[in-house]
């Protein structure tokens, strides 16, 4: 028995220190290099129109998300509230019920299908935006409720169609998934740099009226997008 244990021992030595595994790549797998990827986004484009059709979509939807939540800070310093940056930041927690839209926009699309969540999303944040457009000219104290109401509504329906966008698009291709979402995170970062940009120019302008008219006027656009078909 003494003999079987050091044995054992000295075969364990042998062996060398334990290394973890590496899985296998899947059968048929190819590798792309870093030039073909990119062309193949392309590729992967012009292939799926309903790729096409959720990448407008959701990169309509970017231009109200940002240009909402780059100028609150600058609107609720002047005007009639004069509250400061931490008033600004605290409408950060509103936008957090943002995260309730994964759950629900997912049950929803189980039963209702991803195209009915889209057009509930950019609905919802069209109403949103129209809401506090209509309501620059309250008082401050009804004003803050309807900013808080809209910014909780706007950012559930964005986030909701997020989701559904992704639903959308991964089911396309499965050996294309990454290309697929590289696509669409591209198109809604473009739109997301756009509102930044256009929404500082215009609550200099316009007003905080005039950034809610470009946020709703996008909203609308991504609706009418996943509108054409059934």
């Amino acid at each position: 028995m003494a003999r079987d244990v050091r044995a054992g021992r000295r075969r364990g030595r042998d062996r060398g220190p334990r290394r973890l595994a590496v899985p296998a790549p899947l059968p048929g797998g190819r590798t792309l290099g870093y030039g073909a990827l990119l062309r193949s986004l392309a590729t992967v484009w012009s292939q799926y129109p309903a790729l096409r059709r959720a990448a407008l979509a959701q990169g309509l939807l970017g231009p109200g998300f940002s240009a909402f939540w780059s100028t609150p800070a600058v609107m609720l310093h002047g005007g009639a509230f004069h509250t400061g940056s931490a008033a600004a930041g605290a409408f950060g927690l509103a936008g957090a019920a943002g995260a309730l839209a994964a759950p629900l926009a997912g049950r929803l699309a189980d039963r209702r299908g991803a195209l009915h969540v889209v057009r509930l999303g950019a609905g919802l944040a069209a109403v949103a935006f129209l809401a506090m457009a209509a309501g620059s000219t309250l008082p401050a104290m009804p004003q803050l409720v309807l900013l808080a109401a809209g910014t909780i509504l706007f950012d559930l329906g964005v986030q909701g169609a997020l989701i559904a966008h992704q639903t959308i698009v991964y089911g396309l291709d499965a050996a294309a998934r990454s290309r697929l979402n590289v696509v669409l995170m591209t198109c809604m970062f473009l739109g997301m740099a756009a509102g930044s940009a256009l929404g500082s120019v215009l609550l200099a302008q316009g007003g905080w009226a005039a950034v809610m008219a470009l946020a709703a006027t996008a909203s609308v656009g991504a609706l009418l997008v996943q509108a054409r078909r059934g």
